[in-house]
């Protein structure tokens, strides 16, 4: 079974049949995925090993993007709802389930997280496949997989007692599932993940695995969702020229781009876009390379601030913030020299560690990236009073930072000092709660800023 003859053959001899040459392809055995079915047990593959685990199981080894192995004459009799893989990975893995060989249609796609050795299983939803002698490929999309066994769900544990269309009812319970399953762009999406690829290769270097894409080319990240909607998109990509963009289309490539973000250095660098937008819901995102190659590492959107019901809560906090003032226990202690010093803004910006023990609680903490050129500065508001709080104001150095855009908050000056303050919809944060929002600005920066929170 670990040499180039087919899996069938090997499996005959291993029970001791024999091979003589009357040995027709039509004795292959009849898979029943719904009990489950071992890897080994193929009709084919490229690119891939037969190895024996220290366990003693054997397994198809080394899937890397490309390789592949069909297995055929399964009995999808009853349909097909979902695919389970037992299987190891090396790292965020993809594995696509094709019908027929690996030129077929694409059934669904099982992703993998790293197992650190250990074989773990994982679960896709696809498409519906009826039929008792069908055949299917799983083929490497991302990573390196070896892949002990797999099994099939069939339709009847998903359909609903409409059976007079049961082949078109489970189609429509796997999609609703893909919301569930959908992309989640506001953490952060690796570009190694892409659905689909044109004129692009996965590649990887100190450490980094990127999309590298060609001038023209595209990946296509699917079933992003966008509920919050969106006011940027940040990149961390490098080009190694000038004047490089990664293009962003919504839906198709047949419509203009929504941003335009700029690529600039050798190394990989974050760099991002504001937009004005009321995109909402879940959509197909098209990243293309503009002017040069373009390796893309991930891609993050931040939400817009728009929702018409928490715009109430400005209203709410202003209430909070009345009674806290009168307060009588707040009263005394204003007038304690200590707590004095601590409000004027002399002691905040030297002693940034002090604020988390102010009377207020409120911590603040931020993240630069710079490309020589500009920077992008990302923070995060974070409430540890032990109530709520309806408001907060940060303070930054106008001789640290130069502002050009931001998001999720309005900015004033007021002396030496960018004031910034939230929008109605994040002005108020539960005890634990945060509020991130971020700044872009032109030229140099240090490693560090002062900055104050209040």
């Amino acid at each position: 079974m670990k040499r180039k003859f087919p899996v069938v053959l090997s499996m005959m001899l291993a029970a001791g049949l024999s091979t003589a040459p009357a040995l027709q392809s039509n004795a292959a055995p009849h898979m029943h995925p719904y009990n489950g079915v071992e890897a080994e047990v193929n009709f084919g593959s490229s690119g891939v090993d037969i190895v024996t685990e220290a366990d003693g199981r054997k397994v198809v080894s080394g899937i890397e993007k490309g390789d592949y192995f069909t297995v055929k004459t399964c009995d999808f009799s009853s349909g097909l709802a979902s695919i389970t893989i037992t299987a190891k990975s090396e790292g965020m893995s993809v594995i696509e389930v094709r019908k027929g060989d690996v030129s077929g249609e694409s059934l669904g796609n099982i992703k993998l997280k790293s197992t650190d050795g250990e074989y773990q299983t994982f679960t896709a939803n696809v498409k519906n496949l009826v039929g008792d002698n069908e055949t299917i490929t799983f083929v490497g999309s991302v990573g390196n997989v070896s892949m002990d066994s797999w099994s099939a769900a069939p339709l009847t544990d998903v359909e609903t007692p409409e059976d007079p269309t049961q082949p078109e009812n489970p189609d429509q319970p796997t999609q609703p599932e893909q919301p569930a399953a959908s992309v989640d762009a506001y953490t952060g999406v690796e570009a190694e993940n892409a659905t689909q690829a044109n004129a692009a290769v996965v590649l990887s270097a100190d450490g980094v695995t990127y999309q590298a894409i060609r001038v023209n080319g595209y990946i296509v990240i699917k079933n992003v969702d966008l509920s919050n909607g969106i006011s940027g998109i940040l990149a961390t990509a490098r080009a190694s020229k000038p004047k490089v963009s990664l293009d962003v289309y919504v839906d198709s490539l047949d419509s203009a781009p929504i941003a335009k973000i700029n690529v600039t250095g050798a190394s990989f660098k974050e760099s991002g876009v504001k937009l004005t937008s009321d995109l909402t819901g879940t959509h197909d995102l098209y990243l293309v390379a503009n002017g040069h190659t373009v390796d893309l590492d991930s891609f993050k959107v931040l939400p817009a601030h728009q929702t018409p019901e928490q715009p109430e809560n400005p209203d709410q906090p202003e209430n909070p913030d009345q009674p806290e003032q009168p307060e009588t226990p707040d009263q005394p202690q204003q007038p304690e020299n200590p707590d004095q010093p601590q409000q004027p803004e002399n002691p905040d910006q030297p002693q940034q560690p002090e604020n988390p023990s102010t009377t207020e609680g409120k911590d603040v903490t931020y993240t630069i990236n710079s490309w020589g050129t500009g920077y992008l500065v990302n923070f995060k508001v974070t409430n540890n009073t032990g109530s709520a709080v309806d408001g907060w104001t940060v303070r930054v150095r106008k001789d640290q930072v130069s502002i050009d855009s931001s998001w999720c908050v309005n900015i004033t000056e007021e002396g030496d000092y960018y004031v910034i303050t939230p929008l109605s919809w994040n002005t108020h944060l539960e005890n634990g709660q945060s509020a991130e929002f971020g700044l872009i600005g032109t030229g140099s920066i240090g490693d560090s800023i002062t900055v104050t929170v209040e």
